[in-house]
């Protein structure tokens, strides 16, 4: 973490996502054009993570018999099934569903993306494959998180906020569950098992599990609440300027 190569992959993704962004800004490219770059990355993304962490299975002899795709590397983190987000932002149909689908995608592709950059689980070697596919990964979909902002093509209001809480918890409530399932793959989907990495201030075990727990679920609150207050505040501001108009 924060290493030479970290920040080489920092900057590498900052160029990215910035450089993008400018294109996209300049050449005003259309809400389905930008979720569809996203999507064709984020598919060959999970692909190359598919294709890298295949077990294979051997009988006695050392034959191979079959082979089966770790459970740690199922889409089931939360930047992960964003894939399935952005797969419904680009052939979903314009509505209220959505519209909370671009509510829900816009925090945690930002938030997300970005301690995933900070954070990489996958490590930081340039002749690793899972470096790439994390890295470019969470650029695209911090990227596309920008963009949406950017272009305000996205509504973060009071409404959104409560919703994406009730369904981070839900996710929150799954994921419970089925790292319980495959407990024997150590599986630690939304870091509920323990920390992404050893060292970390705050996301810790040193106090044990259940202060861990307390401590992820006050900063996953603390920062969505955070990201949305700016919103809710405009909104607020917006509704009263509009009723002294009125009155």
């Amino acid at each position: 973490m924060f290493s030479l190569n970290h920040f080489i992959w920092l900057g590498l993704c900052a160029a990215f996502i910035g450089g993008l962004l400018f294109v996209a800004l300049k050449f005003k490219f259309s809400f389905k054009t930008a979720t569809l770059i996203t999507a064709c990355v984020s598919v060959a993304s999970e692909l190359c993570k598919i294709f890298t962490h295949i077990e294979e299975v051997t009988d006695e002899d050392g034959n191979i018999t079959g082979g089966f795709l770790e459970p740690g590397a199922l889409p089931f983190h939360l930047c992960s099934i964003l894939i399935f987000v952005t797969l419904y932002l680009t052939f979903g149909k314009d509505g209220k569903k959505l519209e909370v689908a671009k509510s829900f995608f816009v925090p945690v592709a930002l938030l997300g993306g970005i301690m995933a950059l900070l954070i990489p689980t996958s490590g930081v070697d340039f002749a690793k494959p899972y470096a790439y596919q994390c890295f470019v990964y969470h650029a695209i979909i911090v990227w596309l998180a920008l963009y949406l902002i950017t272009t305000r093509q996205v509504s973060l209001n009071l409404r959104s906020y409560r919703t994406n809480m009730l369904m981070l918890f839900g996710l929150a409530f799954a994921m419970m569950w089925i790292n319980s399932i495959l407990s024997t793959y150590e599986t630690n989907f939304l870091y509920l098992r323990k920390p992404p990495l050893d060292g970390l201030p705050i996301l810790n075990l040193d106090n044990g599990w259940f202060a861990y727990f307390i401590s992820l679920v006050t900063v996953a609150f603390t920062l969505f609440t955070l990201f949305h207050l700016p919103f809710i505040i405009s909104e607020i501001k917006k509704a009263k300027a509009k009723t002294d108009a009125n009155n």
